[in-house]
């Protein structure tokens, strides 16, 4: 039986949020998983429910795909079977279709003291004081998207900024009147091709595919950031992306991780500098700037004070499942080879990678 309170309990990492304690909450095919403030882990699935500090959880069942926390710090947890809401005592289950169009939770976004859930293809959920409100795909306040995938709220201009899978952008300015939600373009493109949407800490949001990544704020709307393109000379996939707050953009790619400022790419980080896989697959900035990495296998971060001559990236330990078939790596820190393209920049760094989930591991 793996040891739940030395790692991560998957590397199939779908969700992350900062929590209330200076926690770090990660929602993953094999459970919940916390890193503490004190830099310590637990977590908790279906199979082995336990005490966090949210409370005794049970969750509904091994695969967790969205997680949140409301205005009052209680936690909103997605499966591919309804919602799980703390309200400070324990937990309820909300899977009833009068709630819930469709069970299967894609996200959860916190717009002040509002719960906006997106769900299969049933479009949108709004949860407010005790009451519901389902936003169909093509009902009459223009939402206009069946599979919502990704959500952020602008804190400047006080909107929520909507992704869908293959129907563009949508963005809701007024939370508190008529709920209207209007269509984001961009030179006449009503961006179909775009599906993905991440917080800018200075203001507006960044939206993007695996191709191109733009800058949208409300009233001034959308402009070009990069395109893949910029980042190398040889094609590249963009998987996801995650802004700091001191003004880097991470960009995770098939070919490792970039760092993109006002002058271009000023970090490129691959295999041979320590995050032992070039398919970077997810980001994640916490509230301390540590950027988490998700790659096949591993989870790790860059630590948020990085410095041009030593770039140290920690590494997570992923807990074996039962029927995991593949041989864990060693647990002592291995040096990791330089590239020639980071030579100099990454002189010196170590990888501390104690763990390996195969592809058939899943719990």
């Amino acid at each position: 039986m793996p040891d739940y309170n030395s790692g991560i309990a998957s590397a199939g990492v779908l969700d992350a949020i900062n929590g209330r304690y200076g926690d770090v909450i990660f929602a993953t095919d094999n459970g919940i998983s916390v890193y503490t403030a004190n830099g310590t882990w637990y977590s908790v699935n279906a199979r082995l429910p336990g005490e966090t500090a949210y409370g005794t959880l049970a969750p509904l069942e091994t695969m967790v795909t969205a997680i949140a926390l409301d205005a009052e710090g209680h936690l909103w947890i997605g499966y591919p079977n309804g919602l799980q809401v703390g309200d400070g005592e324990g937990y309820r289950a909300i899977q009833d279709l009068q709630f819930l169009k469709n069970r299967n939770i894609n996200c959860i976004a916190r717009w002040e003291d509002e719960m906006w859930i997106a769900t299969g293809r049933a479009g949108l959920h709004r949860y407010r004081d005790g009451d519901w409100t389902w936003y169909k795909p093509a009902g009459s306040e223009g939402l206009g998207c069946h599979t919502v995938v990704s959500m952020a709220v602008d804190a400047a201009s006080d909107a929520l900024v909507i992704g869908s899978e293959s129907e563009g952008i949508r963005v809701l300015k007024d939370r508190t009147g008529d709920v209207r939600f209007e269509q984001v373009t961009y030179r006449n493109d009503t961006l179909h091709g775009i599906s993905g949407v991440r917080v800018d800490p200075f203001g507006g949001v960044y939206l993007f595919n695996r191709t191109t990544v733009l800058h949208y704020t409300p009233g001034a709307g959308v402009t070009r950031v990069l395109g893949a393109g910029n980042l190398s000379r040889f094609p590249v996939t963009i998987n996801d992306i995650a802004a700091t707050s001191g003004g880097m953009l991470y960009i995770a790619s098939d070919n490792g991780i970039y760092g993109w400022n006002s002058s271009g790419v000023a970090l490129h980080i691959t295999s041979g500098d320590g995050i032992r896989a070039n398919i970077v697959k997810k980001l994640f900035v916490d509230a301390d700037g540590r950027c988490w990495f998700v790659v096949p296998g591993n989870v790790g971060y860059i630590p948020p004070t990085a410095k041009p001559a030593s770039l140290d990236l920690s590494g997570v330990p992923v807990q074996q499942t039962p029927d995991a078939t593949k041989t864990p790596l060693p647990l002592t820190p291995v040096p990791a080879e330089t590239s020639r393209e980071s030579a100099g920049l990454f002189e010196g760094v170590w990888a501390f990678f104690e763990g390996l989930i195969g592809a058939g591991s899943r719990g």
